[in-house]
């Protein structure tokens, strides 16, 4: 046993890795790489937002890299193994300091797939280190390392993943107006302030916004009109978001994704990955006099509404 255990330790550690790379791109590609991995881990450890998109599909080469390497002896010791160990130590400061900040939401280290805290992925690192030491030390060292070998299967490997994940290239101007995909015509119509809403049924942020714009709402008789676009991939949460906001709003919902037309017609395809959920914006007919969006520095705060309603 204790001769089949550095194997043994191989194929765990290539398993997690492989797990923690395709576990960034559920529930779908695009999605699980933009909201959760990118805006999710990446921004928030400070990369700046133009670099993240390439560094994002970077670190899933080689998390592959690892997971396939780490099967062969070819650089095994002197190199995958610490690369292993370093990509996770760099990751597990990251979460040392969200634990210090007192974060407890999911930190996207396997998605949406496998939710988790920052304690638990810490935990999860930390044994994972442990582990690959143990390998480390009960590995030998291979004489006949072939770099060119090692350099083509990561350079194959980020290949495929720009061909399968293309950066976006398409900026917000060239997008349509949000307002355009309602299916309420008189709130398109509007010549009037109106509130237009992108959220998910079961995003706390989401229902924690709604419940702030209603309770804004009643301060005042001559309050805008409301209207919510869900995703659907949460869409019978949509009871319990009303219950908890307090009051039903006119609502649509719109499919996450559709991968069988080339029309913009989906939720995804109007909001990532520029924008972030929440999304609440304030209209004067057509013209849009306000964007808020997501939990970080563009995030939605009644009290700017209110200001820009009494304008």
């Amino acid at each position: 046993m204790k001769k089949n255990l550095p194997m043994i330790i191989r194929v765990l550690i290539s398993a997690l890795f492989l797990l923690s790379a395709f576990a960034k791109l559920y529930p779908t590609p695009m999605f699980g790489i933009t909201k959760v991995f990118e805006q999710g881990q990446l921004i928030p450890m400070g990369f700046p937002e133009d670099l993240v998109p390439y560094l994002s599909r970077f670190i899933l080469a080689i998390e592959l890299l690892i997971a396939f390497a780490i099967l062969q002896r070819n650089y095994l010791k002197k190199l995958i193994i610490p690369s292993s160990i370093g990509l996770l130590v760099l990751f597990s400061l990251h979460l040392t300091y969200s634990i210090f900040l007192g974060d407890t939401e999911n930190c996207g280290c396997f998605g949406d797939l496998i939710p988790m805290t920052p304690f638990q992925a810490l935990v999860k690192n930390l044994i994972t280190i442990v582990v690959l030491m143990y390998l480390y030390k009960n590995t030998t060292d291979d004489k006949e390392n072939v770099f060119s070998k090692l350099s083509i299967q990561f350079l194959s490997l980020l290949l495929v993943m720009f061909a399968f994940l293309p950066v976006s290239s398409q900026t917000n101007s060239e997008k349509s107006s949000f307002v355009s995909f309602v299916d309420d015509e008189k709130f398109k119509n509007s010549e009037d302030y109106k509130i237009l809403c992108y959220f998910d049924a079961g995003c706390e942020h989401c229902q924690h916004t709604a419940r702030s714009l209603d309770s804004l709402s009643k301060l005042s008789d001559n309050f805008p009109p409301v209207h919510i676009v869900f995703s659907d991939t949460e869409q019978e949460n949509i009871p319990n978001f009303f219950e908890y906001v307090g009051k039903q709003y006119p609502y649509q919902v719109m499919p996450f994704a559709n991968y069988d037309t080339d029309e913009v017609d989906s939720y995804m395809e109007i909001t990532f990955p520029d924008y972030d959920n929440p999304i609440v914006i304030l209209y004067k007919g057509t013209k849009q006099l306000r964007l808020f969006d997501g939990t970080g520095y563009n995030e939605y705060h009644a009290e700017e509404l209110q200001i820009l309603l009494d304008k």
